[in-house]
C-alpha cells in the first residue's frame, strides 16, 4: 500500500498535537455542549431550511467556547458562523436528525448514533468529527458539487499557509481576503478555528456588523494537516498514475504504483493511514447508523403545479420514484418524452437528488433504483420534481400521509383541482379537460 509520505516537521507538528492532554481547538468540548442541549428537548428549526429557529441563536452561540460578538439585533444562523459549522457537524455525524411529527419541527438528537459517541475517547470524537467535516460533508458541499472536495481542501490549505505565524501577504492584499473568504465562506473559518487549525482573535461587536475578526494565525497542526490532506487526492486519484510514469509513457520501476482499489479509496482514508500511527488512541471512529427497514404499505401525496393546480394521488410504498414521475405526467396529462429530476432534504437535512434513468454521467442516484419506502419519506415532506429542462415545470409533491395499514393498492389519483381562469404556464391548454 502506497503511503503518504511526510516532511519531518510535519511529523513534529502531528507528534506535539498527539502528544498534548487534550485534542486540538474546542470542537469536542463545543459539539458536546450541543449534544448536552440538544438531549432535553430538541432544537426548533425552519420548515423549508432547518436551520435553528432564529430566536435559539444567541443562547447556542453564548454555550460555546469562542463565542461571536455579533452586533446584530435579529441574526440568521449564517451570522453566527461557529453555530452554522456545528448545525452542518451535526447533520453529517448523523447524530442529529429533523423531527417533523410535531406542530413545529424539530432539530432532535439520534439516539442510536448519540450511543455510538459515548463509547468514543476524546480523540476518536476529534477525527470522527473531522472526517464528517473533511470527508463527508465537503464532498456533499452545494458550493462546489460532488466533484470538487478537493477544491474545498486546496482553498483551506491556501488560506492557511497565506496566515502562517510571520507572515505579512494577507495585510498586503486585501482583495484576496475578501475573495477566499467568499469562496470557503465564514462556516469554514469558524471550523477552522473550533478544530484548532487556526487561531483567531475576534474585534468588539460593532452595531449592525457581523463577525468582526481581528487577527487569524494558522497554527502548525493546521498547516501540516492541510497540507498532507491536500496531497491525499493525489494518492487517491487516477492522477497519481500520470506521476509514476516518464515522458515515454512507461511506469518508473522507482515508483511503487497503487492499485486500483488503493486509487479509488476516499482520500481521508490515505491521509488516516499517515496520521494514525502518531495518535494510538484513534482506534474507533463513529460509523454509520444502522439502516432502517423500507417502509411498506402506501403513500399519499399531494402533488401542485403552481398555486391554482393540483392532485392528490396515492402511490404503493414499493414503487420506484421513476414509477411516480410517470403517474405524475399521467395525472397532469404531460406527454413522457422529457428528462426529469426529484430532490428533496432527508431526515439529516442533507440534498438528494435522483435523476431520470436516461441521463448518464450524474452524481447521485436514478430514479428507477430507489423506492418510496427506502427514500426515508415523513409526514409534511416537499420533494420538488422537475419536468422538462427547457420548459422549467416544477411540481411540488408533499408528503401527505404515510399509511402502513394497507398495502399492495395501486396507483390512484384521490382528487384533482384546478380552480378557473389560472393559466399561466399553459395549464389552459395542458389541463382543459379538468372539471
Amino acid at each position: 500500500m502506497t503511503t503518504l509520505s511526510l516532511t519531518d516537521a510535519e511529523r513534529t507538528a502531528f507528534a506535539r498535537v498527539a502528544n498534548a492532554d487534550a485534542p486540538p481547538g474546542a470542537i469536542v468540548r463545543d459539539f458536546d455542549a450541543l449534544l448536552d442541549y440538544l438531549s432535553t428537548d430538541g432544537i426548533p428549526v425552519s420548515p423549508k431550511t432547518s436551520e435553528f429557529a432564529i430566536a435559539r441563536l444567541p443562547e447556542l452561540n453564548a454555550l460555546l467556547t469562542h463565542p461571536v460578538p455579533i452586533g446584530l439585533h435579529r441574526g440568521r444562523q449564517t451570522s453566527y458562523p461557529n453555530v452554522a459549522g456545528l448545525h452542518l457537524l451535526l447533520r453529517f455525524s448523523r447524530l442529529g436528525k429533523v423531527d417533523r411529527f410535531g406542530s413545529t419541527p424539530r432539530m432532535a438528537l439520534n439516539t442510536e448514533m448519540a450511543a455510538k459517541w459515548q463509547l468514543l475517547n476524546p480523540t476518536e470524537r476529534y477525527f470522527s468529527l473531522l472526517e464528517r467535516w473533511w470527508s463527508f460533508a465537503d464532498f456533499g458541499s452545494d458550493r462546489f458539487g460532488l466533484a470538487a472536495a478537493d477544491r474545498m481542501a486546496e482553498y483551506r490549505c491556501t488560506f492557511l499557509k497565506r496566515h502562517r505565524p510571520g507572515s505579512r501577504a494577507k495585510e498586503r492584499d486585501e482583495k484576496w481576503q475578501v475573495a477566499m473568504f467568499g469562496a470557503l465562506g465564514m462556516k469554514q473559518i469558524a471550523l477552522m478555528q473550533m478544530f484548532g487549525l487556526l487561531d483567531i482573535v475576534s474585534d468588539q461587536a460593532v452595531s449592525g456588523k457581523g463577525w468582526q475578526i481581528k487577527r487569524m494565525v494558522a497554527t502548525p497542526w493546521g498547516l501540516s494537516a492541510s497540507a498532507t490532506y491536500l496531497r491525499a487526492f493525489g494518492y487517491t486519484s487516477t492522477e497519481l498514475l500520470a506521476h509514476l510514469l516518464n515522458p515515454s509513457g512507461e511506469v518508473s520501476v522507482e515508483e511503487e504504483v497503487p492499485s486500483e482499489e488503493e486509487m479509488d479509496r476516499p482520500p481521508f482514508f490515505a491521509w488516516a493511514d499517515a496520521v494514525i500511527p502518531f495518535f494510538p488512541a484513534w482506534r474507533n471512529s463513529l460509523g454509520e447508523s444502522e439502516a432502517v427497514e423500507p417502509f411498506q404499505g402506501n403513500v399519499t401525496f399531494k402533488v401542485s403545479l403552481g398555486p391554482s393546480v393540483w392532485r392528490r394521488i396515492v402511490m404503493p410504498a414499493e414503487s420506484a420514484f421513476a414509477d411516480l414521475a410517470q403517474f405524475i405526467l399521467d395525472a397532469f396529462e404531460f406527454d413522457d418524452d422529457h428528462l426529469y429530476q426529484f430532490r428533496y432534504q432527508d431526515e439529516y437535512t442533507t440534498l438528494r437528488i435522483l435523476h431520470d434513468p436516461s441521463c448518464r454521467d450524474v452524481d447521485g442516484d436514478y430514479a428507477d433504483e430507489v423506492s418510496l419506502g427506502k427514500a426515508g419519506l415523513f409526514p409534511q415532506q416537499l420533494v420538488e420534481f422537475h419536468y422538462d429542462f427547457g420548459d422549467d415545470w416544477r411540481f411540488d409533491v408533499r408528503v401527505e400521509r404515510l399509511d402502513a395499514s394497507e398495502t399492495g393498492a395501486e396507483p390512484a389519483v384521490l382528487a384533482r383541482v384546478r380552480i378557473p381562469h389560472q393559466t399561466g404556464h399553459g395549464f389552459q391548454s395542458k389541463l382543459d379537460s379538468d372539471s
